[in-house]
């Protein structure tokens, strides 16, 4: 089983069957997609979907340049946990970024943004999926089931307010009934941002159960 508790922060698997990348922290997200990018599991220029409570569209604080493995992961270490979509921006990477999450983005018009799963759905899933030349990422933030996620002061690592299972699983479900559709998956556990390890360890379970990965093999990387 695995223990959030016993994560450290560079704590990062992957299971190769699937591609599905699983990190605490979500800097090494830029990390997953610079190496899917360079071991041809995503072309260049993808589309990203990302589903989180906060935005995490940060100006990096430093020029990017990757050339081979070793380099996504040493700058996905110096990232700060909200650089890492602008990051990959930078690199060529991701080219549209499309968010799910209960925020504003007025002044960010490169981005098109749904304040909730069923906007998406309704507004904007077709045009999302309509490119036959991009690839295209889930990119999945743990604490987006928190309510208590946007309070990052009262709340940070405690007081958790979760969805219901039945809720929460039923948002997986829609996005794992486009698995044929997503080239990567990346999800990022937030153990602080949901509100503690033990919530944040309920969440992971449901997320493994739901995309039956609970007895898969997965790899470190």
């Amino acid at each position: 089983m695995i223990k959030v508790k016993d994560m450290p922060n560079t704590w990062k698997i992957k299971y190769p069957k699937r591609k599905i990348y699983l990190m605490r922290d979500h800097n090494w997200a830029f990390s997953a997609w610079e190496i899917s990018r360079l071991n041809g599991e995503i072309l260049p220029g993808a589309r990203l979907l990302h589903v989180d409570f906060h935005d995490d569209y940060w100006d990096p604080e430093e020029t990017i340049e990757i050339n081979t493995e070793q380099d996504a992961i040493l700058a996905g270490k110096k990232l700060n946990i909200a650089e890492f979509i602008k990051a990959a921006e930078s690199t060529g990477t991701i080219k549209d970024v499309y968010m799910i999450g209960d925020y504003s983005m007025a002044t960010q018009k490169k981005v098109v943004h749904s304040y909730s799963y069923y906007q998406f759905e309704n507004e904007h899933r077709l045009n999302f999926f309509q490119p036959e030349n991009q690839s295209f990422i889930l990119d999945l933030d743990l604490d987006f089931f928190n309510i208590h996620a946007h309070n990052s002061i009262s709340a940070y690592n405690s007081n958790p307010y979760l969805y219901s299972d039945e809720y929460i699983k039923k948002h997986l479900e829609r996005f794992k009934q486009y698995v044929d559709c997503w080239d990567i998956i990346t999800v990022c556990i937030s153990p602080e941002h949901c509100g503690g390890n033990e919530a944040a360890q309920h969440l992971l379970d449901l997320f493994l159960e739901v995309f039956e990965l609970t007895n898969e093999p997965f790899i470190k990387w």
